[in-house]
């Protein structure tokens, strides 16, 4: 699950690619509902859609989350205890959080003898998901289109997290951009983590330039069952750069290989 599933290695299992990079959740990418439930729509649409999908119905189910896809996954299990169309075997997160959703954001600007300097952009991130901010960025970022142009991630010459979110930009419909932020504002289920009782590898990236290192071992302090694994050399584009770390981690899951290297 992710913004666009082209950011994941091939597993070489059978799979389903879910991203919401077309989503269009009202005319600017609001709606009552979604102001009203947030993570709880992305939630409902994950569940129908699986629904619909007859080879989730397998034995062995894993989840592969990574950034907005990671936290939908939590909301997703919470919303149903792991029960039913929910019932999984494992999850796999990458360069996620349980929140709170923006105020853990600190984007680093520049590294000086060891020393990180990062700014918090919860403000700034409010500004930019404003309508006409976010059809200029989209514009600026694709030719002065604002319609969504795919990208294979896989594709980029230098995958950076600078590379990636361009690209992302560039992808994504404006508005599913807008939607997705939303979405976001008020995510915490730091106090429900306890409830989560399957097995979770955390992947986070040393180098991440959104998610500082403390981030993901946040998450993985809350979860019962947590393997964290901070990945050298990795930023937040860790599923498309360290594509090898995300097929381990999977395959410990399905081969019940859990709890470190």
């Amino acid at each position: 699950m992710t913004l666009n599933a082209s950011i994941f290695p091939d597993l070489d299992l059978p799979t389903i690619a879910v991203d919401y990079t077309d989503l269009v959740l009202g005319p600017d990418g609001s709606s009552p509902d979604l102001l009203a439930r947030r993570m709880g729509v992305y939630s409902n649409l994950l569940t129908d859609r699986l629904r619909q999908e007859g080879a989730w119905y397998v034995p062995r189910r894993i989840v592969v989350g990574h950034s907005f896809g990671g936290m939908l996954a939590l909301r997703w299990w919470l919303d149903h205890g792991g029960a039913g169309v929910a019932r999984i075997d494992g999850m796999v997160l990458m360069g996620a959080t349980a929140g709170p959703m923006y105020d853990v954001v600190r984007l680093r600007l520049a590294r000086f003898r060891g020393r990180e300097f990062r700014i918090g952009i919860a403000t700034i991130l409010r500004h930019w998901n404003r309508p006409a901010v976010a059809r200029l960025i989209k514009r600026l970022l694709s030719g002065g289109s604002p319609d969504a142009h795919p990208v294979d991630f896989r594709s980029l010459n230098r995958p950076s997290d600078w590379a990636l979110d361009r690209a992302g930009w560039k992808n994504t419909d404006w508005r599913s951009m807008r939607s997705y932020r939303l979405a976001l504002e008020g995510f915490d289920v730091r106090e429900r983590l306890a409830e989560i009782d399957v097995p979770v590898i955390v992947l986070h990236g040393a180098e991440d330039t959104l998610f500082p290192p403390e981030v993901g071992r946040a998450l993985a302090s809350g979860l019962p069952q947590a393997d964290l694994r901070t990945v050298p050399g990795a930023g937040h584009a860790l599923p498309l750069t360290h594509g090898g770390e995300v097929v381990k981690a999977v395959e410990d899951l399905t081969a019940f290989r859990f709890g470190g290297r």
